[in-house]
């Protein structure tokens, strides 16, 4: 108890009103993170209200491959993609992808992971992802570990379900929790609940570097022989899992850390955006940019600062393993959440510092990080909002486009995107089926029969 109040004396007079029940359940939660770390949790909530001034005389573009990269090299291309597959189907390759959040912003009673997210079967986006990489096990003929990081909030309702729907063998599925950190009231106070116990949040995407290694999660991928993992979070169903061609440039590259990118919409389109601060590449939140920069040209009129991040990552086990190691820097939101106030003994939502790490913090570390450019349309939607942009609507919108442009490719019209998404004007194309334009045509071309009505058509 006397480093509780050595970091929060203004709770003094509370704390000698509690029964020695009460002080025990206090100090276990207290307990629960080193404090060392405390006392670094507690600094960083302090200088939140600093204003920070950016030094941004060395930033420039950061290189990328681009589309056009590829029928400019496509033999550089081509060699990827084969050095791509030897690798996946030599099991050096395991599925992680970040789950610890809740639907609550999509009006869903449950982990983010569990909303049904598909047109006309309305499969769950864990559905979605199980099916690609059952996909690939089909295709390469290799069994596909999957890591899935949960949360306090997330972990026992993922396990019911995976266990309840058979989605993927539970052999080679992994679940583990990330951790968790101590958010803080805008006076520095951390926040509590009437346990009385301290009120802790996910550490945000970049916990999962140490949460691999504290589980043994990462003991495990090197047991079974993994040196690649493909990251990606639970919210884009579009996400191209495994794809050999990123693979194999990621490895030419010799890259620790790898990322697709969308060239942005807009100066004003709310991603990440990557730069180069001198020769090293970092990623800045949309909110950390320049208003001048962001809206910053090139000489042919494109925005000059225009990657912007999908999530979607290869990284090397032995980086994370490096990385469990290290300290990534705090960043800090602010937001309204539920807090107990001990003095006022009330219960309400305020103004709270919410704190996370982020997994781009890492790539200042990073040797030979690699962009490469994606088509937005194939490969990005994610769910995020209730409703407007990135939102199920849209999302769902995305995946009948695409499906759409894969049948005029194969000299078909079908267009139902006028069509009002319900289960009378929808189709779907399962991952069991065809996961990409060019699986689709050498499947669709091997169909005997073929449908000839394409409202409500589903293939698996």
């Amino acid at each position: 108890m006397r480093n509780f109040l050595q970091l929060f004396p203004e709770l003094r007079t509370w704390v000698q009103t509690l029964d020695p029940e009460q002080t025990h359940r206090l100090c276990k939660s207290f307990e629960k993170i080193p404090f060392r770390e405390w006392q670094a949790l507690k600094i960083a909530s302090q200088k939140a209200f600093e204003k920070k001034s950016l030094s941004v005389k060395r930033w420039t573009q950061p290189a990328c491959f681009m589309l056009q990269d590829r029928q400019i090299q496509s033999t550089l291309w081509q060699q990827a993609e084969s050095r791509g597959v030897q690798h996946l189907r030599h099991g050096k390759v395991a599925a992680l992808t970040v789950a610890g959040g809740l639907g609550a912003r999509l009006g869903f009673p449950g982990p983010k992971g569990l909303v049904p997210v598909t047109p006309l079967k309305r499969k769950t986006l864990f559905q979605v992802f199980a099916e690609k990489l059952r996909s690939i096990e089909r295709l390469h003929g290799v069994r596909m570990h999957w890591f899935i990081m949960t949360s306090s909030d997330t972990h026992e309702a993922t396990h019911e379900a995976f266990q309840k729907n058979h989605w993927y063998d539970m052999q080679y599925l992994h679940l583990f929790q990330q951790g968790e950190i101590p958010a803080f009231t805008t006076d520095g106070t951390c926040l509590l609940t009437h346990g009385p116990s301290i009120n802790y949040y996910p550490d945000g995407h970049g916990g999962v570097f140490k949460a691999l290694a504290s589980t043994g999660c990462l003991d495990k991928m090197s047991a079974y022989g993994i040196e690649t993992l493909n990251y990606f979070q639970v919210d884009n169903p579009l996400v191209y899992v495994c794809d050999c061609h990123f693979l194999g440039l990621h490895l030419d590259r010799v890259s620790d850390f790898s990322t697709k990118v969308v060239a942005k919409t807009g100066a004003d389109e709310n991603v990440g955006v990557f730069v180069n601060k001198g020769d090293v590449l970092q990623l800045l939140e949309y909110s950390e940019m320049p208003e001048y920069l962001s809206v910053k040209k090139t000489r042919d009129g494109q925005l000059y600062f225009k990657w912007g991040n999908t999530a979607m990552h290869l990284i090397q086990r032995s980086f994370v393993e490096a990385m469990a190691k290290k300290k990534l820097p705090i960043h800090i939101t602010h937001k309204a959440m539920q807090y107990w106030n001990p003095l006022g003994q009330s219960q309400g939502a305020t103004s709270c510092q919410k704190l996370e790490y982020f997994i781009f913090d890492a790539l200042p570390f990073a040797k030979n990080p690699l962009l490469i450019e994606i088509d937005r349309k194939e490969e990005f939607s994610p769910v995020k909002n209730a409703q407007g942009q990135d939102s199920l609507d849209t999302c769902r919108r995305d995946q009948i486009s695409r499906w759409n442009r894969w049948f005029a490719n194969c000299g078909l019209n079908v267009d139902l995107n006028d069509k009002e998404i319900n289960n009378a004007y929808c189709l779907e194309v399962s991952p069991l089926f065809a996961d990409d334009y060019t699986s689709f045509k050498k499947m669709w071309n091997a169909l005997v029969i073929k449908p000839n009505c394409f409202e409500n058509l589903y293939l698996e």
